[in-house]
């Protein structure tokens, strides 16, 4: 099982739902969510060091993703992160 360090520090169980939800609530379909799931949770073997993956590595990888998968809601994805900052 891998863990996902978040930004504070603490580490959780890497949960592939979430990535699913998030991607849903960015305004993809949920088998858009799916997909950029799958892909992340193939690629966390080769970049997890000690089974744990930063948060923000996630995120960037999720994004790469959505911009194959979805390149409209990854542009609003990505316009939204930078209002938030």
């Amino acid at each position: 099982m891998f863990k996902v360090q978040k930004k504070d520090g603490t580490l959780e169980d890497f949960d592939k739902q979430k990535i699913v939800d998030g991607v849903v609530k960015a305004g993809a379909s949920p088998e858009d969510g799916q997909k950029v799931a799958d892909a992340i949770e193939a690629w966390l073997p080769t970049v997890a060091k000690e089974d744990v993956v930063d948060s923000m590595d996630i995120r960037s990888k999720g994004l790469e993703v959505l911009k194959e998968v979805n390149p409209d809601v990854a542009a609003q994805f990505e316009s939204f992160k930078k209002s938030e900052e």
